[in-house]
Parts: C-alpha cells; structure tokens; sequence
C-alpha cells in the first residue's frame, strides 16, 4: 500500500464516524464521483482532526462550509482560548500523481471572500447570497467579543507552485500555511495513525486546584550548567483524567508507554478500584503520582473563585503515571461510571520546569531518560520502550514512513488506535523487534540476532554502534530493503512445499540469509526494486543448500554436525544364544543451534555466494 491508498484508507474511515443519516459520506461504491466528493470533505475532516484536535464528527462537521456559493472558504475554525479564526479552502485529488503534482490555481485562490465575510457581508460581488454555513460563520463572528483582538490566518490544503506561493502575502493580506502533499502525509496522516493529533507543542491547559490543597512546594535543581525547578501540588484526578482523555499520545511523548501501550496491566485495575470502590480520598496516598514536564509553568490562588486556584501548563507532557492517567481516563470516557466517582480526590502531581537554555531537545533528553528510568518503576517497562524516544528511533520512524510509507513500531501500543479505527492494516506496520534483528545481522553479528531477547540486543555495547544517528539515508534504505527480504523469506516458508529446498535456511537461517544479500544491495547488484531484490534473494536461497552441506562437514562445525553412537541390547528370547549389541549410528545435524552459535559468522564470511550483476541480468 502507498501513501496516497493509505490517505484513502484514512478518509475512509474517517468518513465511518458519520452518523448514517449523513448520506454523502456512504455514497454508492460503484457511483466514483459521488465516492470523491465524499472523500474531499472527509479530507477536510482530516485537517480539522489533525490540527485542531476536533475528535468527533459531529465537532468538525459544522465547521465545513464547502458547497455550492461558499465564498471560496470550504471550512473555519475559531479558537476562542487562543483568539484565533482560520479560513480554509481545500482541493483534493482523487488519484496518486495528481495529488503529488497538480497546483491550487490563482483563480482558485481568488475566489477566497475573507474580506467581504469576515465584515459581514451575507452576499457575494454578484448579489448571490451565501450558503447557510457561510452565514452561520458571519453571525459566530458577529457575537464575538473583542474581535480586535483575534488574529486571523488562512489554510490551503493543496499544493501550491512557487510563484503563485510568493504572491499570496499580497492576494490575501492575511498569515497563510500551505499542506501540500507532503505536509499533508507528514503533519496530518501520520499523527492521526499515532494518535497524537494536536502536536503537543500547542498544548496549554489550565488545572483547577481544590483551595485546602493550594499550598505547593517549590524546589530548584542544579543539573550541571542548567537549573530546573520542581513543584508539587495536589491536582483533582478529573482534571487528569479530563486532560489524558483529550490528548492522549500527545502528552505521551516522552513517556515510555503510549496511551494504549498503558493498558492491559494488573496496576491498572487498582487504580481503578481506588477510583470507584472507595469514597474516601486514598488515592492519594496509594498512588505514586504523576512527573509532568512543562515549558512553562504558573500557579495563583487568585482566581476570583471561592476554593479554585490555577495551574497553568504550557505543552505539558507526562513522563512518569501514564497508567494512572490512562486508568482515570477510561473511567472519565465510560458512560456506564458516574463522573461523581471522582468527586474529592487529589493525585499528587510533580512538575519540573526546564529553564530557557534545557528547552533545547538535545540537552532535555537526557535528563528525560535519566528521570524516566528512575521514576517509571510501578511495573516493568522494556529497554526498548525506554529507548524508544532517543533521536534515531524518532528519525528512523519519520524516514521509513516519509520515504516508503510504512510505520515503524518503536513504542508498545503507539498504532493501536490507527489500526482499532480502521485508518491502517498490521500489514503497514514495522516491528521494532524484527528491525533490531535485521540490524544486527547486516553488521555480521546474525547469530546474535537469532539467539537473543529484544531487551538483550537494545542494552548490548553494540546497539549504539549500529543503529544511532548518524547512520544516514544510505544505511537506512539498507535496513529497509533488508526487512523487505525477511517478508520475502517468511513469505517463501509458507508457499513451499518442500521444506528441505534451502536446507534449514528458512526455518533457523533467515537473519543468516539477509547478512548474506545485504551484501549485495549495492548498484552493481540491486536497481532498488522490489523484483530486483527477489531476484538476489531466489539466487542466494538456490545456493543455501550446498552451502549448509559444506559447512556440516566442517571440524570447527563438530559441536552441531557429528555421528553419534547408540548402542541397542538385544534381547534372547530362546535363551541359547548369547546375542551381541547392536551399534547404531546416526547423523546428528543441529541446525537450530548453529544458527545461534559460534561459528556461523565467519562461515558466512568465508563462503563464496555468486550473485548475477545488474549489467548480466538487464542483456
């Protein structure tokens, strides 16, 4: 599946949230241009969820404007915490290189009647009056209080040539953000199938504080050249709950578990009992709590509310409790649990605040390692979740779905709820687990990679050797045609009949076999093609038998291929004749564990695979 069918795929689903009786968004499959129109205001629905956290349908659909005398505007948004409205107009395309290639016109753009609208005009240049969404828009903007003080933007979603881009400052006389193919696939498919939907970065959220716990504790820790100040208050647990249910991967960025990824877990079916079976305010003391990091961070008790004071969070982000918000959240979200459950009960929150110079991402990683390691401690997490935020994982994951459209796995549950809503198939999904494998064995260590846990490989001097930043495109590509071939080699398993073919490559030897095309995915050998690589692939498994033959009859090879001896008693039934032992010799060939073990490395080394060169294959 490409990126442009995985859009559709999306679209597709997204149109599934519409109730039934919004009958464009179930057109008749076979009627195509009514499927397109469906899908252009899905897409439409994709902007509003992606950018501006819209969950629900019903949210977004009154935002789209698209339609027969729209004034060029195809949806709006107004954001009254932040003050700020949006104009979007919107072209989808219904096919891959139309929707790579093909230009928003000027005429197009020009048809945008911000500024008659935007003064309240219900009529176009013509005397056309506008349709009831376009006047719904003017009457919104007519109540607000204020305006002055708003800040107006445009959204184009299409692609826009260059020229065209350099004259629209002037055209619209108002801020603009273009998503153009690639933006679209970037900032708005891929966060929807992560879950992370409104980028964290936007993240400013307010959390009312009970007045007996008002009192907080300020600390500040000097970490080298950088001072970070921590500060504890007692937070109501619906605010928790309210702030993980909205966000969910989004305040998760940095924490080892995604939203999903949390659940599942016996510790969670306590915090939950804590919350519903108990009317007292112990969960407070039970619970460890929860460590938020925040940009910025202020507290007042002058609200001008009786008992309220105000947290105030700027791009928070949870690194430790995340199953404790997760728990609070299915709580919150279940119609059948009365909201009342959470009435008089606090969790204590730590919130460390970076100064200016530890914003920077590279100086707070470590510390948000160092912090996760120590306080994610309620149950086990993996080293490869820990390690699942470091700088390759996150540009390894963005490369592969960039440049081949699939999505790396580099986090426990990260897809669950892209794959749960139907936006992709397991199919498009990249296994960190197989990934590390694949790595180990095109840097020769194959052995390794069959033998051990994944935890074993993530925490081995080698890890950081081989897979960490400045690996490159190049190494990249290598890692991804290399997984290309174990689907091709777990694919041939299955389709043979005859198991022995290729000896017991297949069934022990697969990360054995990669080490050995690997090395041929150069230019002389490989046009990057997946019917290239099938090719290499087929000429270096029709070798694998008479090479497993040459390396069983080897002395350095004595430990897995040898003849063993059984000696059988013969029993004397007529009891006449004394009966000798028989001696029986059988052929011991342990392929299983000399896949794992000692020797294979080298016997790769040594063995000469022949493969046909590019120039040979073409004549």
């Amino acid at each position: 599946m490409n990126k442009y069918e995985l859009l559709i795929n999306t679209l597709n689903a997204l149109r599934k949230e519409a109730p039934k009786s919004y009958k464009s968004y179930y057109p008749d499959i076979n009627d195509i241009n009514k499927v397109n129109a469906a899908n252009s205001r899905a897409y439409i629905h994709l902007l509003l969820k992606a950018k501006f956290n819209l969950l629900t349908f019903e949210e977004r659909e009154k935002f789209i404007s698209d339609g027969p005398q729209d004034g060029g505007i195809d949806a709006y948004y107004i954001d009254y915490e932040k003050k700020e409205i949006y104009f979007i107009q919107s072209k989808f395309r219904t096919n891959d290189e139309n929707f790579k290639t093909k230009f928003i016109s000027l005429d197009e753009i020009n048809k945008m009647d911000i500024d008659r609208i935007s003064k309240g005009e219900k009529a176009d240049k013509n005397g056309k009056d506008y349709n009831g969404k376009i006047k719904g828009l003017i009457r919104e903007l007519s109540e607000i209080e204020q305006i002055s003080r708003y800040n107006f933007y445009v959204i184009i979603l299409a692609n826009v040539d260059k020229g065209l881009a350099a004259a629209m400052e002037k055209l619209l006389e108002l801020p603009f953000e273009i998503y153009n193919y690639e933006k679209a696939y970037e900032e708005l498919v891929f966060p929807i199938v992560r879950g992370t939907v409104h980028q964290a970065t936007d993240i400013s959220v307010n959390l009312n504080l009970g007045s007996k716990n008002n009192y907080t504790m300020d600390y500040l820790v000097k970490e080298g050249e950088f001072t970070t100040s921590v500060q504890l208050f007692f937070v109501p647990i619906a605010e928790i709950a309210k702030l993980m249910s909205n966000y969910k991967n989004s305040i998760l960025k940095y924490n080892p578990r995604s939203y999903l990824g949390a659940s599942n877990n016996e510790v969670n079916a306590s915090i939950k009992d804590s919350v519903i079976n108990r009317s007292d305010n112990v969960f407070a003391l039970f619970n460890n709590g929860l460590t938020i990091l925040s940009d910025k961070t202020s507290f007042t008790s002058r609200t001008g509310r009786d008992g309220m004071g105000e947290l105030g969070l700027l791009n928070p982000q949870i690194i430790n409790g995340g199953q404790t918000a997760y728990t609070l959240a299915t709580i919150f979200e279940d119609e059948n649990i009365d909201n009342s459950v959470f009435d008089n009960k606090e969790v204590l929150v730590k919130v460390i605040t970076f100064d200016e110079e530890m914003k920077e991402e590279e100086n707070k990683q470590k510390l948000i390692d160092d912090l996760s390691l120590t306080t994610n401690n309620q149950s086990k997490v993996t080293v490869a979740d820990r390690k699942s935020n470091t700088e390759v994982q996150i540009d390894f994951q963005n490369y592969l779905f960039s440049n081949y459209g699939y999505f790396y796995h580099k986090k426990t549950g990260e897809f669950s709820e892209g794959l749960e809503k139907g936006y992709i198939t397991k199919d498009q999904i990249i296994e960190r687990d197989t990934i590390i494998r694949i790595v180990y064995a095109i840097n020769g260590k194959p052995n390794v990679a069959r033998r051990s846990s994944e935890d074993t490989l993530y925490t081995m001097s080698d890890y950081d050797r081989f897979f960490n930043k400045n690996l490159g495109s190049e190494k990249y590509d290598r890692i991804y045609y290399s997984y290309l071939v174990y689907k091709y080699l777990c694919k041939r398993e299955k389709e043979i009949v005859d198991k022995t073919v290729y000896g017991e490559g297949l069934r022990y030897g697969k990360y054995a076999i990669i080490n050995v095309i690997s090395k041929f995915l150069t230019d002389e050998y490989f046009d990057r093609t997946e019917d290239s690589l099938k090719l290499i692939a087929d000429e270096i498994l029709y070798q694998w038998k008479e090479f497993e033959r040459m390396q069983s009859n080897k002395k350095s090879n004595i430990n897995y291929f040898y003849e063993k001896e059984e000696i059988l008693k013969q029993e004397n039934k007529n009891g006449k004749e004394k009966m000798e032992d028989l001696i029986i010799t059988t052929r011991v060939e342990d392929f299983d564990n000399y896949y794992k073990g000692s020797t294979i490395n080298n016997d790769l080394n040594d063995y000469e695979f022949k493969i046909t060169k590019n120039e040979e294959t073409q004549s």
